[in-house]
């Protein structure tokens, strides 16, 4: 491998090519399959020393980083320099460790089966309550690449190279095959799959579901029935070995037995109400907050007049241009003047969050009548947009769907700790608690930017991992050709 792939592949762990670059890289890995099995290599390596390292920092860091230090921690943390002393000694002792499989893999097996083989595509991105069934355990941020998981109890979010989110809630047993091809022998499973990267596929013993660009939950039940439901965009499910398939849309699901047709039933939400906040990025929540239901998906025909609905908005994205938000310091607010507008620069990732209360039928203002609750996310809050203005000028911006921004009313009131909305974020900018006045008369609406730029789904490895799941494909091994769709791109 010459100088100049060298650098460009240190450029790419290092997240530093420009758009040139990475066209370059990708050509280069697509050329030639002992080109991808080095790539593969190389980012396998990478990602071990950062989980060695990630796990030694986390012992040693008993304090988090001032708050007034935010962004920098942001950009700091991600990438180390491989010109540090220690970098170079644990790199040679994990070059013992993992070459041994390497030259192994490459003796025993046709090269362009071995891509994905010994290389990570998978983060650990958050683990609620977990017991594990096997003994294996995992911890978070940890890479994963060709593997199994078990689970007793609890709920597992992995994130995928390309974008592509699972959660699992226990008990259940789940497998990764490869980065778009993934099985689910027990349990219950959620998969986001941002545009890009459709073509993700999930089996079950009684079905096969490929994405088509979707939001989707899969649930198999002791008897190996698997029951399939869309939140969002399309699905096609195909029964092994037949040629039958079935193509769902937003709010339809049907039913798999075992030697049985595929059928169509009820949606319903319900199974899938636990596991849903995880999914999204939501660490938990008191009070009147509650996770807005899958589907439908309209927020105008989500009403309580006691709860507070959170919905994620569409996917992780990186802003195109600069977003206002009113909110971008830490602290309580009570009243207009309180508000620290600021603009969320270009080039962030972020994912945006509504926090919605609509009341069922408008009552008479009683004073006296509040409604509160806290949220927290799992990364932290870059801003929040509360003011009509605002709010109307980034609708759509996350997703197709409006929420109902363009009604003066829907925006908080912020006029006065007694008569008004108050609305605080916590220090460390993770916790957000609303305590509204007067409801049942008014709905509020807030958006909220959230820090994303700590998941691994950055849009150069999306890119590369894209390309290499070409490159195995066009070699011959279908474990990486999930979909027509995926053949035919690009």
């Amino acid at each position: 491998m010459n100088r100049d792939m060298n650098t460009l592949i240190n450029g790419y762990l290092d997240d530093e090519l420009t758009d040139d670059e990475q066209c370059q890289l990708s050509d280069w890995i697509k050329a030639d399959p002992e080109h991808a099995t080095r790539f593969a290599h190389a980012v396998m390596l990478h990602d071990r020393l950062q989980c060695e390292l990630s796990a030694a920092a986390e012992i040693s860091n008993v304090e988090p980083a001032p708050v007034s230090q935010a962004a920098q921690t942001r950009r700091a943390v991600p990438h180390l320099s491989r010109s540090q002393a220690t970098m170079a000694v644990l790199a040679a002792s994990l070059l013992v460790a993992l070459g041994i499989s390497y030259w192994k893999s490459r003796r025993d097996g046709p090269i362009a089966q071995q891509p994905f083989a010994s290389a990570s595509f998978a983060t650990v991105a958050h683990l609620v309550d977990v017991e594990w069934a096997d003994g294996a355990m995992l911890r978070r941020r940890e890479r994963m690449g060709t593997q199994s998981i078990a689970l007793s109890s609890g709920v597992i979010r992995l994130q995928f190279d390309d974008g592509v989110e699972v959660t699992i809630q226990g008990p259940a047993r789940y497998e990764l095959v490869a980065p778009a091809m993934t099985k689910l022998t027990a349990g219950l499973l959620t998969a986001t799959v941002p545009p890009g990267a459709e073509g993700f596929r999930v089996d079950t013993p009684t079905a096969e579901v490929t994405d088509l660009g979707t939001a989707f939950g899969i649930h198999l039940d002791e008897n190996g029935v698997s029951r399939v439901s869309v939140f969002d965009g399309e699905v096609q499910v195909a029964l092994p070995e037949s040629a039958e398939k079935k193509i769902l849309t937003e709010g339809e699901a049907v039913r798999v037995d075992a030697g049985a047709n595929i059928a169509k039933v009820d949606f319903d939400a319900a199974p899938f109400e636990k596991i849903w906040p995880i999914s999204s990025g939501i660490e938990g929540s008191t009070g009147a907050f509650r996770f807005a239901p899958p589907w439908p998906r309209r927020l105008r025909f989500v009403r309580s007049d006691d709860d507070i609905f959170v919905e994620p908005e569409g996917y992780v994205t990186t802003l195109t241009e600069t977003l206002k938000v009113n909110i971008s310091q830490p602290g309580e607010y009570v009243s207009e003047e309180d508000l620290t507008p600021s603009e969320l620069s270009s080039g962030e990732t972020v994912r945006s969050f509504i926090l919605h209360y609509y009341p069922e039928e408008p009552r008479p203002i009683r004073r006296t009548e509040r409604i509160a609750g806290s949220i927290t996310f799992d990364g932290p809050v870059l801003g929040l947009i509360v003011l009509h203005e605002e709010l109307e000028a980034s609708a759509r911006r996350f997703s197709q769907r409006a929420a109902g921004e363009s009604h003066e009313r829907r925006q908080l009131e912020l006029r006065g700790r007694l008569v008004g909305d108050t609305v605080t974020l916590s220090q460390d900018r993770r916790t957000l608690s609303l305590d509204l006045a007067s409801p049942r008369r008014t709905s509020d609406l807030v958006r909220v930017i959230v820090d994303a730029s700590r998941r691994p789904a950055r849009e150069s490895r999306r890119m590369i991992y894209v390309a290499l799941r070409k490159c195995a494909c066009s070699r011959g091994d279908r474990r990486f050709c999930s979909t027509d769709i995926l053949a035919s791109q690009g």
